[in-house]
């Protein structure tokens, strides 16, 4: 992001720093928000920054207004699983997976400790577990991957031991996919 921020003109740069600096209504954000869409004058790293910008404000100020604008906060995260998850299926056999095989909310959302939480995940018969998650702390920070590898037990254990996890930026989902890749085959047996 810091490469991307040297990139940009110094207007978009300035208006950057005025929404993320400055106390806006929900009218003002929006304006913010259609003025970049409309504006020919700027760029797509341009655009697609001043609408990051707004977002973050607008989920964490006017959630409500920041759905019907952008849509629902999980929308990204599962729309990218989708993806994922389709060519996943192309190339493995989930049919003898012991959870279900879709893309499911995180309990950690649910419950409110995390703000997007969304994941895909195969089980098989010896307790052994992977799933390729979408995650956002807050609506503050940015989302990422986390790919994870555990031994998660069954009915009669109570323990979830992670072997292996390691996190993606969401720019990188191709790395994360070949490495979930790997756990898969690991798994799927």
């Amino acid at each position: 992001m810091d490469q991307e921020k040297e990139e940009l003109s110094q207007k978009v740069k300035k208006i950057i720093e005025i929404i993320e600096t400055k106390e806006h209504s929900k009218n003002e954000l929006i304006n913010f928000f259609n003025n970049a869409m409309n504006h020919k004058d700027i760029n797509d790293l341009e655009r697609e920054t001043i609408v990051e910008t707004v977002e973050k404000k607008m989920r964490i100020k006017f959630p409500n207004a920041a759905k019907k604008i952008l849509g629902g906060k999980s929308a990204k995260a599962q729309e990218l699983l989708e993806e994922i998850y389709s060519i996943l299926k192309e190339e493995f056999d989930w049919s003898q997976s012991r959870v279900k095989n879709k893309v499911k909310p995180c309990g950690s959302m649910i419950s409110g400790k995390e703000y997007v939480c969304w994941y895909i995940s195969y089980k098989n018969d010896q307790g052994y577990n992977t799933g390729f998650h979408y995650k956002q702390k807050t609506p503050k920070d940015d989302p990422f991957l986390e790919i994870d590898y555990r031994e998660a037990g069954n009915s009669d254990k109570s323990y979830n031991k992670k072997i292996d996890k390691k996190i993606f930026p969401v720019e990188l989902k191709d790395d994360a996919l070949n490495f979930y890749r790997n756990y898969l085959s690991k798994v799927i047996i």
